[in-house]
């Protein structure tokens, strides 16, 4: 007697991924696993799915991102990503754990429970980042230990403080043994760090990175035994870079990550299928780049049983209609078509801004004898110059003009100061952009022309409970971020009209043809090459230490 499944798929071209080629076969799949893949005459199913010919691969999978940078609650997200293929995220909630602590973890678990979407969490490493930041929170091993028992949690995130590890700190070590000792793995974040300093990092066990920039980075995290997760966010634009590292004979230890991705950016060009449609475009063959994008995701992460399309693996898969520039048709998530559910966000208690600036606060004094250190943005990188230059003033005091512009961030916790410096590449004519999206403490972040301007900016966060902001000539343009000022309570399309809204408002003061906010908010994160700012004072990656506007 014939067994009976849930679903037979028939006429497809099926991804292989284990021989990185595409066969005509079938699937017969029940509840939410595969069954077999080829012919069967002792199965019958339910339903039968005639592909007619088109290609099917394996739901796509997102080695490593933060859900928060999409402005968008778990559950919209969700709504956002799979309609391009993605089945299966692996998140880093540092953002809103760095705002919120563990009621900031807790809350992407129960808000990310409405989804079809996997979403598996790393917990985070480093809240704070650094000591040279202050966040919201302070998340010590103890406090990260008992998540492990979690079905969603799937290990330590992006470990970021090198010398936390190099130094043998007592919390951070506990921290990546608990981690290990639960059957999981560490994610490490190896930005600026030498072949040498990468060695230190696989000695305790952290084995994916996924801050290379170019290829010779890649290649020196291959050799160092890592998994490389290849990035292509909002900012951080490196695959093209990275793809002349990969080979056949190496590919299987290659995955695609988004790492920072604005809700913006996914739904007009993609997320993870963007990244494929990249790899295929630089000419590798679409049967390893969606490899990259599905199995060697998994491997990475040591996903059993998921990112293949054959007996036993979990039925996640995408129907496309071809393999060059292909569109998503169709979406199968655990053995169901998705069809986009009916949600509600969930509220996160507010958090309340307590911070204090004044246009004193704001004043920057220079000496016009002397050069100034100057962070300048690198376009379509979260990495900076580090500048020693000449900056215009007036009557001792830093003037910005369309080069250069004045940079603050200020502690928004506990009302404990602020930092001043002096930035260049945002090109403002006028006006400023102010944010509580400020890596990875995210704390309040201001870029300006006038500290008029800026000074409206902050107060304007202040009332609306954070978010971001544009003002130009006393014109405020906002989007509101109720969720630790970090994600909106509005459904993804009403986010992205709004922040459309926001970047023309920009575009007004500005000609930038890249993110200002996304790059803004990195401006803060120190463990960062090359020159940042933090709540504490202007903070040179090289020498690890804070340095004054001139010395």
């Amino acid at each position: 007697m014939a067994k009976t499944v849930s679903w037979h798929i028939i006429n497809a071209k099926i991804l292989d991924v284990f021989n990185l080629t595409f066969e005509t076969s079938e699937l017969w799949i029940d509840h939410d696993k595969i069954v077999y893949r080829g012919r069967r005459s002792d199965l019958q199913a339910q339903h039968t799915f005639d592909a007619q010919g088109q290609y099917i691969v394996p739901g796509l999978i997102d080695a490593h991102m933060h859900i928060e940078s999409s402005l968008l609650a778990p559950s919209e997200f969700s709504k956002l990503v799979v309609p391009h293929g993605i089945t299966r995220v692996i998140a880093d909630p540092h953002e809103i754990a760095s705002v919120a602590g563990v009621s900031g973890i807790q809350y992407m678990l129960e808000e990310a429970r409405q989804s079809q979407l996997h979403i598996h969490y790393m917990l985070p490493s480093s809240v704070p980042a650094t000591p040279f930041e202050h966040a919201g929170a302070t998340l010590h091993a103890d406090a990260l230990k008992p998540f492990y028992s979690v079905p969603e949690v799937n290990g330590l995130a992006e470990v970021m403080d090198f010398p936390a590890v190099f130094n043998e700190d007592e919390d951070m070590h506990q921290k990546i043994s608990d981690a290990q000792a639960a059957g999981k793995h560490v994610d490490g974040h190896a930005s600026g760090l030498s072949r040498e300093q990468l060695a230190i990092y696989r000695k305790y066990g952290i084995d994916t990175d996924h801050e290379s920039e170019n290829a010779q980075q890649a290649r020196d995290r291959l050799n160092a035994g890592f998994s490389v997760f290849v990035r292509e966010g909002t900012v951080e634009r490196d695959e093209s870079a990275i793809l002349p590292a990969i080979s056949v004979a190496n590919q299987a230890h290659f995955s695609f990550a988004t790492d920072d991705k604005t809700a913006n950016d996914i739904q007009h060009e993609g997320a993870i299928d963007f990244n494929v449609k990249l790899a295929i475009r630089s000419g590798m063959s679409p049967a390893m780049a969606f490899t990259i994008a599905s199995y060697n995701a998994a491997t990475a992460h040591r996903l059993d049983n998921v990112g293949a399309l054959t007996d036993g693996y979990v039925a996640d898969l995408v129907i496309i209609d071809s393999l060059d520039d292909f569109n998503i048709k169709k979406v199968m998530i655990s053995g169901q078509w998705y069809v986009e559910p009916e949600t509600t966000v969930l509220p996160l208690a507010n958090q309340s801004l307590n911070f204090t600036l004044t246009v004193d606060d704001l004043k920057l004094p220079i000496n016009d004898k002397k050069p100034a250190h100057v962070i300048e943005i690198m376009p379509h990188h979260i990495t900076t110059t580090h500048l020693v230059e000449d900056v215009p003033s007036q009557e001792g005091l830093f003037v910005a003009d369309k080069t250069y512009a004045k940079i603050v961030v200020a502690e928004r916790y506990h009302n404990l100061g602020h930092g001043v410096g002096i930035i260049k590449g945002f090109q403002m004519t006028d006006g400023a952009i102010a944010s509580t999206i400020a890596h990875d403490s995210h704390n309040i972040i201001i870029a300006g022309t006038n500290d008029e301007d800026m000074l409206l900016a902050a107060n304007k966060l202040r009332e609306i409970g954070g978010g971001e902001v544009v003002v130009n000539n006393g014109q405020i343009t906002t989007l509101p971020l109720a969720i630790g000022g970090l994600m909106s309570e509005q459904s993804y399309t009403t986010v992205i009209q709004e922040n459309n809204t926001l970047q023309a408002a920009f575009s007004k003061i500005s000609h930038l043809n890249f993110d200002p906010f996304l790059t803004l908010s990195f401006m803060a994160l120190p463990v960062i090459p090359s020159l940042k700012i933090t709540d504490q004072g202007l903070f040179d990656f090289n020498t690890f230490s804070f340095i004054n506007i001139q010395d």
